[in-house]
């Protein structure tokens, strides 16, 4: 499998399981109600979600990261050095920030572990409305590590993306100043391309904003946080899949084969 192939498909598994952890989380929580917070299924079903959603993050960002090495044609040392190597490299990298990932959860985990023992929040009972603040103010214990793995994949994906911007306006440029635009095909392709990477990197600017304001302790007070967050939460991910679809021909021919498979069904 294609290095881009497997990038992709690693991203497709993490969006899934993120929707489907969190619209999981949303039924049990209306089903159940209370006798569902503080549950072990509770815990399982916010770490899986927290996880695919970091996880996410990391396959997104080294994804950017091979599309910029393997279309910009800076006369870089470094880049030069890079193209004939991110296929591999890119696949070594994601393999490595989700293994520190898993590593680094560990010690989060059982700090939330105690914290729980000690609140006596065991899940054996139905909780009230104290004890239910208390389940979801256990979580806050992850955000400095939720913030962290936000900032480093904001920071390279939006790097990724300006520089693949810049080299492609250059080119179109470039092409625009030798007189050949109305014969090369490949101004329009650049010019097709800069648009939604433009659109995804206002959507990253959005939903890093309100990340922060959702992990940033003034905002516990804020009683709409909740629904906020989670219309963030969701929407990105998605936007950002249906982004990748229309700018690759790969997934584009399956997205119409598919849909002329289920109208002739």
């Amino acid at each position: 499998m294609a290095a881009s192939d497997l990038l992709l498909t690693s991203l497709s598994i993490s969006r899934i399981f993120l929707h489907v952890t969190f619209g999981l989380y949303y039924v049990l929580e209306v089903s159940i109600g209370d006798t569902y917070m503080c549950t072990f299924a509770y815990d399982a079903v916010i770490f899986a979600c927290m996880f695919s959603s970091m996880a996410s993050l990391w396959c997104a960002s080294w994804l950017s990261v091979f599309y910029c090495v393997k279309v910009t044609n800076f006369a870089n040392c470094f880049l030069l050095w890079l193209k004939p190597r991110i296929n591999v490299l890119s696949i070594r990298l994601l393999g490595m920030s989700v293994i520190s990932l898993m590593v680094i959860f560990v010690p989060f985990f059982w700090s939330y572990t105690e914290d729980k023992k000690r609140r006596n929040l065991t899940g054996s009972l139905p909780v009230n409305i104290s004890q239910r603040m208390d389940c979801k103010a256990l979580f806050f214990i992850f955000y400095p590590f939720q913030l962290s793995v936000l900032s480093m994949n904001f920071i390279i994906t939006i790097t990724a993306n300006v520089l693949l911007i810049t080299s492609l306006w250059k080119h179109t440029q470039n092409l625009k100043k030798s007189g050949i635009v109305a014969k090369d095909l490949s101004t329009q392709i650049h010019i097709t391309i800069m648009k939604p990477l433009l659109c995804y990197i206002l959507l990253y600017l959005l939903f890093f904003t309100g990340m922060l304001i959702f992990l940033g302790s003034f905002a516990y007070t804020f009683n709409g946080k909740g629904f906020l967050s989670d219309i963030i939460f969701t929407t990105f991910p998605s936007a950002h899949t249906i982004i990748l679809i229309l700018t690759n021909p790969k997934l584009k021919a399956l997205l119409i084969c598919h849909l002329n498979i289920r109208s002739k069904a």
